[in-house]
Protein backbone atom coordinates (compact mmCIF):
# COMPACT_ATOMS: atom_id res chain seq x y z
CA UNK A 1 0.00 0.00 0.00
CA UNK A 2 2.64 2.20 1.30
CA UNK A 3 4.66 1.73 -2.42
CA UNK A 4 1.53 2.81 -4.24
CA UNK A 5 0.98 6.18 -2.32
CA UNK A 6 4.36 6.59 -2.77
CA UNK A 7 4.11 6.10 -6.79
CA UNK A 8 1.11 8.33 -7.48
CA UNK A 9 2.60 11.15 -5.18
CA UNK A 10 5.69 11.27 -8.08
CA UNK A 11 2.79 10.91 -10.90
CA UNK A 12 1.22 13.85 -8.93
CA UNK A 13 4.90 16.34 -8.29
CA UNK A 14 6.00 15.77 -11.89
CA UNK A 15 2.86 17.35 -13.53
CA UNK A 16 2.77 20.01 -11.07
CA UNK A 17 6.54 20.38 -12.33
CA UNK A 18 5.40 20.09 -15.72
CA UNK A 19 2.39 22.85 -15.35
CA UNK A 20 4.91 25.08 -13.43
CA UNK A 21 7.73 24.90 -16.03
CA UNK A 22 4.68 25.08 -18.52
CA UNK A 23 3.42 28.08 -17.21
CA UNK A 24 6.93 29.92 -17.01
CA UNK A 25 7.55 29.61 -20.01
CA UNK A 26 4.33 31.27 -21.17
CA UNK A 27 5.20 33.84 -19.01
CA UNK A 28 8.57 34.50 -20.47
CA UNK A 29 7.05 34.30 -23.87
CA UNK A 30 4.43 36.71 -22.95
CA UNK A 31 7.05 39.26 -21.43
CA UNK A 32 9.45 38.69 -25.05
CA UNK A 33 6.29 39.77 -26.82
CA UNK A 34 5.64 42.83 -24.80
CA UNK A 35 9.54 43.82 -24.84
CA UNK A 36 8.82 43.83 -28.62
CA UNK A 37 5.70 45.41 -28.46
CA UNK A 38 7.06 48.10 -26.98
CA UNK A 39 10.49 48.43 -29.22
CA UNK A 40 8.59 48.32 -32.53
CA UNK A 41 6.19 51.33 -30.55
CA UNK A 42 9.36 53.30 -30.38
CA UNK A 43 10.28 53.46 -34.08
CA UNK A 44 6.56 54.90 -35.32
CA UNK A 45 6.29 57.93 -36.95
CA UNK A 46 5.97 60.46 -34.85
CA UNK A 47 2.65 62.44 -36.21
CA UNK A 48 1.30 59.37 -35.67
CA UNK A 49 -1.22 58.85 -32.97
CA UNK A 50 -0.70 57.05 -29.94
CA UNK A 51 -4.10 55.90 -29.44
CA UNK A 52 -3.60 53.67 -32.58
CA UNK A 53 -2.92 49.32 -31.78
CA UNK A 54 0.28 48.09 -32.64
CA UNK A 55 0.92 46.91 -35.98
CA UNK A 56 3.40 44.24 -37.09
CA UNK A 57 7.08 45.60 -38.09
CA UNK A 58 6.35 44.34 -42.14
CA UNK A 59 2.97 46.58 -42.58
CA UNK A 60 5.10 49.17 -40.53
CA UNK A 61 7.29 48.98 -43.16
CA UNK A 62 5.06 49.35 -46.30
CA UNK A 63 3.41 52.00 -44.95
CA UNK A 64 6.77 53.83 -44.47
CA UNK A 65 7.24 53.36 -48.35
CA UNK A 66 3.86 54.37 -49.51
CA UNK A 67 3.83 57.49 -47.52
CA UNK A 68 7.44 58.74 -48.90
CA UNK A 69 6.16 57.59 -52.52
CA UNK A 70 2.89 60.09 -52.24
CA UNK A 71 5.32 62.62 -50.78
CA UNK A 72 7.18 62.21 -53.88
CA UNK A 73 4.40 62.38 -56.73
CA UNK A 74 3.11 65.17 -55.30
CA UNK A 75 6.54 66.91 -55.12
CA UNK A 76 6.73 66.13 -58.83
CA UNK A 77 3.51 66.89 -59.57
CA UNK A 78 3.91 70.14 -57.88
CA UNK A 79 7.17 71.10 -59.94
CA UNK A 80 5.25 70.03 -63.07
CA UNK A 81 2.22 72.60 -62.31
CA UNK A 82 4.81 75.50 -61.08
CA UNK A 83 6.45 74.83 -64.44
CA UNK A 84 3.63 74.84 -66.58
CA UNK A 85 2.23 78.16 -65.19
CA UNK A 86 5.74 80.03 -65.98
CA UNK A 87 5.32 79.20 -69.15
CA UNK A 88 2.39 80.57 -69.70
CA UNK A 89 3.41 83.64 -68.16
CA UNK A 90 6.50 83.63 -70.31
CA UNK A 91 4.05 83.32 -73.78
CA UNK A 92 1.41 85.52 -72.53
CA UNK A 93 4.51 88.34 -72.55
CA UNK A 94 6.07 87.22 -75.38
CA UNK A 95 2.86 87.78 -77.20
CA UNK A 96 2.01 90.74 -75.56
CA UNK A 97 5.37 92.64 -76.38
CA UNK A 98 6.18 90.98 -80.55
CA UNK A 99 4.80 93.41 -81.62
CA UNK A 100 7.59 96.05 -79.79
CA UNK A 101 9.88 94.01 -79.98
CA UNK A 102 10.14 93.11 -83.67
CA UNK A 103 11.12 96.96 -84.51
CA UNK A 104 13.53 97.05 -82.09
CA UNK A 105 15.15 93.90 -83.62
CA UNK A 106 14.92 95.24 -86.77
CA UNK A 107 16.31 98.50 -85.69
CA UNK A 108 19.08 96.93 -83.56
CA UNK A 109 19.88 94.41 -87.29
CA UNK A 110 19.95 97.68 -89.24
CA UNK A 111 22.35 99.40 -87.05
CA UNK A 112 24.96 96.23 -86.81
CA UNK A 113 24.52 96.79 -90.69
CA UNK A 114 24.93 100.95 -90.59
CA UNK A 115 28.33 99.93 -88.22
CA UNK A 116 30.75 98.35 -90.76
CA UNK A 117 31.47 100.98 -93.05
CA UNK A 118 32.43 99.83 -96.36
CA UNK A 119 36.15 101.93 -96.69
CA UNK A 120 36.44 105.19 -98.40
CA UNK A 121 38.83 103.81 -101.01
CA UNK A 122 36.80 101.05 -102.46
CA UNK A 123 33.81 103.71 -102.45
CA UNK A 124 35.84 105.64 -104.29
CA UNK A 125 37.43 103.39 -106.96
CA UNK A 126 33.79 102.04 -107.54
CA UNK A 127 32.47 105.42 -108.21
CA UNK A 128 35.05 106.06 -110.44
CA UNK A 129 35.19 103.25 -112.22
CA UNK A 130 31.26 103.64 -112.68
CA UNK A 131 31.75 107.14 -114.02
CA UNK A 132 34.46 106.20 -116.38
CA UNK A 133 31.95 102.97 -117.86
CA UNK A 134 29.07 105.51 -118.56
CA UNK A 135 30.60 108.85 -119.94
CA UNK A 136 32.20 105.73 -122.49
CA UNK A 137 29.37 104.22 -123.27
CA UNK A 138 28.24 108.09 -123.97
CA UNK A 139 30.82 108.05 -125.93
CA UNK A 140 30.09 105.06 -127.96
CA UNK A 141 26.15 105.88 -128.34
CA UNK A 142 27.59 109.47 -129.79
CA UNK A 143 30.09 108.13 -131.92
CA UNK A 144 27.95 105.22 -134.01
CA UNK A 145 24.53 107.31 -133.66
CA UNK A 146 25.57 110.29 -136.36
CA UNK A 147 24.34 109.76 -140.09
CA UNK A 148 25.60 107.50 -142.11
CA UNK A 149 25.24 107.38 -146.72
CA UNK A 150 26.50 105.19 -148.44
CA UNK A 151 26.69 104.66 -152.11
CA UNK A 152 25.84 101.22 -153.97
CA UNK A 153 26.69 101.11 -157.07
CA UNK A 154 26.09 97.91 -159.63
CA UNK A 155 28.06 97.73 -162.43
CA UNK A 156 26.85 96.00 -165.74
CA UNK A 157 30.62 94.41 -166.77
CA UNK A 158 29.47 90.32 -167.38
CA UNK A 159 31.57 87.88 -165.67
CA UNK A 160 35.16 87.89 -167.00
CA UNK A 161 35.32 91.86 -168.18
CA UNK A 162 37.18 94.60 -165.94
CA UNK A 163 35.16 97.46 -164.51
CA UNK A 164 37.09 100.46 -166.74
CA UNK A 165 34.79 101.88 -169.12
CA UNK A 166 31.75 99.71 -167.70
CA UNK A 167 28.77 101.46 -166.93
CA UNK A 168 26.67 101.67 -163.89
CA UNK A 169 23.88 99.40 -164.17
CA UNK A 170 21.81 100.41 -160.93
CA UNK A 171 22.31 103.30 -158.30
CA UNK A 172 21.16 103.10 -154.63
CA UNK A 173 21.90 105.40 -151.66
CA UNK A 174 21.14 104.08 -148.22
CA UNK A 175 20.90 106.20 -145.56
CA UNK A 176 20.96 105.09 -141.87
CA UNK A 177 19.69 107.49 -139.19
CA UNK A 178 20.15 105.47 -135.51
CA UNK A 179 18.69 107.97 -133.55
CA UNK A 180 15.96 108.00 -135.91
CA UNK A 181 15.35 104.55 -135.81
CA UNK A 182 15.12 104.52 -139.93
CA UNK A 183 16.89 103.49 -142.93
CA UNK A 184 16.12 105.46 -146.23
CA UNK A 185 16.37 103.49 -149.43
CA UNK A 186 16.51 106.16 -152.25
CA UNK A 187 16.82 104.21 -155.85
CA UNK A 188 18.27 106.57 -159.08
CA UNK A 189 17.14 105.49 -162.70
CA UNK A 190 20.05 104.79 -165.05
CA UNK A 191 19.09 107.31 -167.22
CA UNK A 192 18.76 110.26 -165.00
CA UNK A 193 19.33 113.35 -166.43
CA UNK A 194 21.91 115.50 -164.24
CA UNK A 195 25.68 117.08 -164.71
CA UNK A 196 28.54 115.12 -164.13
CA UNK A 197 30.74 117.11 -162.03
CA UNK A 198 33.81 115.46 -163.53
CA UNK A 199 32.99 116.26 -166.97
CA UNK A 200 33.02 119.99 -166.19
CA UNK A 201 29.02 119.92 -165.11
CA UNK A 202 28.17 118.69 -168.16
CA UNK A 203 24.72 116.96 -168.09
CA UNK A 204 24.25 113.49 -169.44
CA UNK A 205 23.16 110.51 -168.28
CA UNK A 206 24.22 109.84 -164.57
CA UNK A 207 24.96 106.08 -165.71
CA UNK A 208 27.73 107.34 -168.25
CA UNK A 209 29.52 108.82 -164.73
CA UNK A 210 30.90 105.44 -164.29
CA UNK A 211 32.47 105.21 -167.34
CA UNK A 212 33.77 108.68 -167.24
CA UNK A 213 35.87 108.34 -163.99
CA UNK A 214 34.36 105.29 -161.90
CA UNK A 215 32.81 105.46 -158.06
CA UNK A 216 34.54 108.30 -157.64
CA UNK A 217 32.77 110.76 -160.27
CA UNK A 218 29.88 108.97 -159.86
CA UNK A 219 29.74 109.45 -156.16
CA UNK A 220 30.14 113.31 -156.91
CA UNK A 221 26.92 113.41 -159.02
CA UNK A 222 25.07 111.48 -156.94
CA UNK A 223 25.74 114.09 -154.83
CA UNK A 224 25.12 116.87 -156.69
CA UNK A 225 21.23 115.33 -157.55
CA UNK A 226 20.18 114.40 -154.25
CA UNK A 227 22.22 117.58 -152.34
CA UNK A 228 23.60 114.76 -149.95
CA UNK A 229 27.46 114.01 -149.20
CA UNK A 230 27.97 110.26 -149.64
CA UNK A 231 30.36 109.29 -147.18
CA UNK A 232 31.09 105.90 -148.84
CA UNK A 233 30.36 103.92 -151.41
CA UNK A 234 30.89 100.11 -152.61
CA UNK A 235 31.17 98.72 -156.64
CA UNK A 236 29.13 95.49 -157.51
CA UNK A 237 29.88 93.35 -160.45
CA UNK A 238 28.08 90.00 -161.20
CA UNK A 239 31.48 88.70 -160.49
CA UNK A 240 31.84 90.05 -156.96
CA UNK A 241 28.11 89.88 -156.16
CA UNK A 242 28.51 86.00 -157.06
CA UNK A 243 31.47 85.51 -154.98
CA UNK A 244 30.52 87.99 -151.47
CA UNK A 245 26.98 85.22 -151.44
CA UNK A 246 29.00 82.11 -151.61
CA UNK A 247 31.81 83.36 -149.70
CA UNK A 248 29.09 83.81 -146.85
CA UNK A 249 27.85 80.11 -147.51
CA UNK A 250 24.53 81.67 -148.85
CA UNK A 251 21.36 83.60 -147.88
CA UNK A 252 17.62 82.45 -146.99
CA UNK A 253 15.41 85.42 -148.74
CA UNK A 254 11.85 85.41 -149.48
CA UNK A 255 10.48 86.07 -152.57
CA UNK A 256 8.71 89.72 -153.14
CA UNK A 257 7.41 88.94 -156.62
CA UNK A 258 6.93 86.18 -159.08
CA UNK A 259 8.92 86.43 -162.16
CA UNK A 260 12.02 84.88 -163.87
CA UNK A 261 15.34 85.81 -165.29
CA UNK A 262 18.93 84.64 -167.19
CA UNK A 263 21.47 83.63 -165.45
CA UNK A 264 25.12 85.38 -165.61
CA UNK A 265 26.00 84.01 -169.08
CA UNK A 266 22.65 85.75 -170.47
CA UNK A 267 21.09 82.44 -170.74
CA UNK A 268 17.50 82.83 -170.44
CA UNK A 269 14.90 81.50 -167.72
CA UNK A 270 17.22 80.02 -165.61
CA UNK A 271 15.84 81.10 -162.52
CA UNK A 272 12.10 81.13 -161.21
CA UNK A 273 10.58 82.70 -158.13
CA UNK A 274 7.09 82.72 -156.51
CA UNK A 275 5.94 85.35 -154.16
CA UNK A 276 5.67 84.56 -150.86
CA UNK A 277 7.96 81.28 -151.17
CA UNK A 278 11.20 81.15 -149.16
CA UNK A 279 14.52 80.42 -150.65
CA UNK A 280 17.97 79.97 -150.12
CA UNK A 281 20.30 81.75 -152.34
CA UNK A 282 23.73 81.40 -153.68
CA UNK A 283 25.38 84.03 -155.60
CA UNK A 284 24.46 83.24 -159.11
CA UNK A 285 20.51 83.14 -157.77
CA UNK A 286 20.81 86.18 -155.59
CA UNK A 287 22.11 87.71 -158.47
CA UNK A 288 19.41 86.71 -160.97
CA UNK A 289 16.90 87.79 -158.37
CA UNK A 290 18.34 91.40 -157.33
CA UNK A 291 18.66 92.78 -161.08
CA UNK A 292 15.36 91.64 -162.57
CA UNK A 293 13.62 94.28 -163.79
CA UNK A 294 11.64 93.69 -166.97
CA UNK A 295 8.52 92.87 -165.58
CA UNK A 296 8.54 95.91 -163.16
CA UNK A 297 10.00 99.16 -162.49
CA UNK A 298 14.16 100.42 -161.38
CA UNK A 299 12.27 101.24 -157.96
CA UNK A 300 11.40 97.02 -157.43
CA UNK A 301 14.91 96.61 -158.53
CA UNK A 302 16.53 98.54 -155.87
CA UNK A 303 14.24 97.22 -153.00
CA UNK A 304 15.49 93.56 -154.17
CA UNK A 305 18.94 94.48 -153.67
CA UNK A 306 18.21 96.17 -150.50
CA UNK A 307 16.54 93.09 -149.94
CA UNK A 308 19.76 90.87 -150.56
CA UNK A 309 21.78 93.14 -148.74
CA UNK A 310 19.69 93.21 -145.54
CA UNK A 311 20.20 89.14 -145.91
CA UNK A 312 23.25 89.41 -145.95
CA UNK A 313 23.81 92.03 -142.99
CA UNK A 314 20.95 89.37 -141.00
CA UNK A 315 22.68 86.06 -142.14
CA UNK A 316 26.69 88.12 -140.80
CA UNK A 317 24.66 89.50 -137.43
CA UNK A 318 23.97 85.64 -136.82
CA UNK A 319 25.83 83.72 -133.99
CA UNK A 320 26.18 80.76 -137.61
CA UNK A 321 27.35 83.70 -139.11
CA UNK A 322 30.07 85.65 -137.28
CA UNK A 323 33.20 83.58 -138.18
CA UNK A 324 32.07 84.53 -141.76
CA UNK A 325 32.88 88.64 -140.85
CA UNK A 326 36.22 88.93 -141.29
CA UNK A 327 36.09 86.90 -144.76
CA UNK A 328 33.23 89.09 -145.48
CA UNK A 329 34.93 92.19 -144.77
CA UNK A 330 38.67 91.29 -146.69
CA UNK A 331 36.77 90.17 -149.70
CA UNK A 332 34.76 93.65 -149.85
CA UNK A 333 37.29 95.92 -149.25
CA UNK A 334 39.48 93.80 -152.16
CA UNK A 335 37.00 93.17 -154.91
CA UNK A 336 34.54 95.78 -154.50
CA UNK A 337 36.46 98.72 -153.17
CA UNK A 338 34.99 98.96 -150.24
CA UNK A 339 36.07 101.94 -148.10
CA UNK A 340 34.13 101.85 -144.66
CA UNK A 341 35.22 103.61 -141.37
CA UNK A 342 34.45 101.50 -137.72
CA UNK A 343 32.40 104.86 -136.93
CA UNK A 344 30.66 104.37 -140.58
CA UNK A 345 30.09 100.46 -139.61
CA UNK A 346 28.85 100.93 -136.07
CA UNK A 347 26.41 103.72 -137.36
CA UNK A 348 24.75 100.91 -139.87
CA UNK A 349 25.59 97.95 -137.47
CA UNK A 350 23.92 100.05 -134.68
CA UNK A 351 20.61 100.67 -137.37
CA UNK A 352 20.12 97.30 -138.49
CA UNK A 353 20.78 95.75 -134.50
CA UNK A 354 17.80 98.34 -133.76
CA UNK A 355 15.22 97.02 -136.29
CA UNK A 356 15.00 100.34 -137.94
CA UNK A 357 12.33 101.20 -140.25
CA UNK A 358 13.18 100.80 -144.06
CA UNK A 359 11.59 103.79 -146.04
CA UNK A 360 11.83 103.74 -149.53
CA UNK A 361 12.24 106.54 -152.50
CA UNK A 362 12.67 107.28 -155.97
CA UNK A 363 13.82 110.08 -157.75
CA UNK A 364 11.32 110.76 -160.34
CA UNK A 365 11.42 112.44 -163.88
CA UNK A 366 9.71 112.13 -167.58
CA UNK A 367 11.48 110.28 -170.12
CA UNK A 368 11.56 112.21 -173.52
CA UNK A 369 13.81 111.48 -176.11
CA UNK A 370 16.36 114.23 -176.90
CA UNK A 371 18.58 114.75 -179.84
CA UNK A 372 17.19 111.34 -180.40
CA UNK A 373 18.33 109.84 -177.38
CA UNK A 374 15.66 109.30 -174.03
CA UNK A 375 16.65 110.70 -170.85
CA UNK A 376 14.89 110.68 -167.63
CA UNK A 377 14.38 114.37 -166.22
CA UNK A 378 13.69 114.59 -163.09
CA UNK A 379 10.99 116.54 -162.23
CA UNK A 380 11.84 119.30 -159.51
CA UNK A 381 9.15 119.65 -157.23
CA UNK A 382 9.19 116.19 -156.65
CA UNK A 383 13.56 115.99 -156.33
CA UNK A 384 13.21 119.21 -153.41
CA UNK A 385 11.13 116.94 -151.53
CA UNK A 386 12.93 113.94 -151.58
CA UNK A 387 16.16 116.33 -150.79
CA UNK A 388 13.86 117.58 -147.59
CA UNK A 389 13.31 114.08 -146.57
CA UNK A 390 16.72 113.09 -146.59
CA UNK A 391 18.34 115.75 -144.80
CA UNK A 392 19.25 115.95 -141.17
CA UNK A 393 19.50 117.61 -138.25
CA UNK A 394 22.71 118.49 -136.43
CA UNK A 395 21.95 116.38 -133.85
CA UNK A 396 21.96 113.39 -136.19
CA UNK A 397 18.26 112.73 -136.35
CA UNK A 398 16.26 113.40 -139.45
CA UNK A 399 14.65 117.22 -139.87
CA UNK A 400 11.23 116.26 -140.93
CA UNK A 401 11.01 113.21 -138.37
Amino acid sequence: MEESHSGRSRLERNRQEELRKSEEQKQDSRQRESVESVVSTGHRYVDEPSHREPQRTVSKQTSTRRLRTGVGAVLRSGNRLVGLALNRMSRRRATKHRQTDEPVRSQASGDRLKKQPVPKKKRRFKRKLLGILFVLLIGVILFSSQPFTFLLIGSDARPGETLRGSRSDSLSVMQFVPLSRTIQLTSIPRDTYTPIACENGKKDKITHAFAYGGEECTSSAVSGLLDQNIDSQIVISFDSFIGLIDEIGGIDLVSTGTFSEQDASGKANQYSFQKGKEYHMDGAMALAYSRHRKTDTDVARANRQSEVIQAVATHLMKPTGWSSIPAANRYMKEEMNLDVSVRQMMAAGLSLALFSKREHFEVEGVSERMNGIFYDFPKEKELNELRAKLDTTFYGTLKND
